[in-house]
């Protein structure tokens, strides 16, 4: 035997026991500590299966503010195999409500292209999510072109469409030699010579309560055709600046902005379409009288295109806005030189 061997080997086994006393040690602290965590776990799991429980479910009408950008989709109204706004919110609206169906109605059913800053719909569910955790479920499932903006209980008997007080819609046209490819998807390019003042003279005619005949689709299925017009203006806006690079023939955009009690099938369309051949000199003014008059659609122009409207707001009785009268601005007609 080697000398001083027994004491190396006794300090082996001394290191090698130690070495498990430490590892066995810790095996049981991680023990304890799994135990632990897996109580309060268990713990969590039951308060929350009796949160669930406890809340009942229950149907509900909400009201939903959406946005839009209508380049992609087919309309507003649910159509087979085409993508549509409706289409698309319903879907997943019925994911939240556990695959049960769901059925939106809206107040106003756009155009296929036709845009919203705040379109209104509303429809009854069942779900135990609150107004603001079904708006964050929505704007994590819905597409980056059709946007959430608020939901909110309203009562059971509230109507998107019925109860709507009035509607503004904008329609803008870019100006600008070329056009800007920013604005594309929501504006028409619109280069030619325009006279603003022979546009502003038409619009005021257009003021007021008429039959709205001359100025809606021959498709239109609505027999009362009597609505308000409370605002028809134009405005220029010119955001360029010399440093941008844009010269001074680039004229920047232009909207038109509505306000009714309510609109027909392509009636701003329309409207729009005939002020941009008045602004042209290719009609003139006081045909917006003769086809007020006759309703006769043929004395219009053409439709304008879709990607230039957009649906801007809707008012329903109890918001601050419905608490101011609406601008008819008929005094003015009194001044209108034709």
């Amino acid at each position: 035997m080697i000398p001083g061997s027994t004491k190396i080997r006794d300090k082996r086994v001394a290191r090698i026991q130690d070495q498990q006393d430490q590892q066995d040690r810790k095996t049981k602290e991680n023990d304890q500590h799994f135990r632990h965590e897996r109580h309060i776990n268990t713990i969590d799991t039951i308060n929350t299966i009796d949160v669930i429980e406890n809340t009942k479910m229950r149907e509900r009408r909400i009201r939903i503010d959406l946005a839009y950008d209508g380049t992609d989709f087919a309309g507003w109204q649910w159509q087979e195999r085409q993508r549509t706004v409706q289409g698309v919110v319903e879907a997943a609206l019925s994911r939240l409500a556990g695959d049960r169906p769901v059925r939106l109605r809206a107040a106003s059913r756009t155009d296929s292209g036709v845009h919203a800053r705040q379109q209104v719909a509303d429809c009854l569910i069942v779900s135990r999510l609150d107004d603001g955790a079904l708006a964050h479920a929505l704007a994590k499932m819905l597409p980056p072109d059709v946007r959430p903006l608020r939901v909110r209980t309203t009562s059971h008997d509230f109507n998107s469409m019925k109860q709507a007080l009035r509607k503004t819609y904008r329609y803008t046209i870019d100006r600008s030699r070329y056009g800007d490819p920013l604005a594309a998807r929501w504006t028409l390019h619109h280069p030619r010579a325009f006279d603003v003042e022979a546009v502003r003279r038409g619009l005021r005619l257009l003021l007021g309560k008429h039959d709205w005949s001359g100025f809606a689709d021959s498709r239109c299925r609505i027999e009362q055709r009597v609505r308000e017009l409370y605002q028809a203006s134009y405005h220029e806006h010119d955001g360029h600046h010399e440093h941008d690079g844009y010269d001074e023939d680039n004229r920047g955009l232009g909207r038109f902005t509505f306000s009714a009690d309510g609109f027909l099938t392509y009636m701003v369309r329309n409207m729009v379409g005939t002020l941009l051949e008045i602004g042209r000199g290719k009609m003139a003014v006081d045909v917006i009288e003769r086809i007020l008059a006759s309703g006769d659609r043929r004395l219009a122009a053409a439709t304008a295109p879709a990607r230039g409207l957009c649906l801007w707001r809707v008012v329903y009785s109890g918001s601050s806005e419905a608490n101011r009268p609406p601008r008819t601005q008929n005094r003015e007609r009194k001044n209108v030189k034709t």
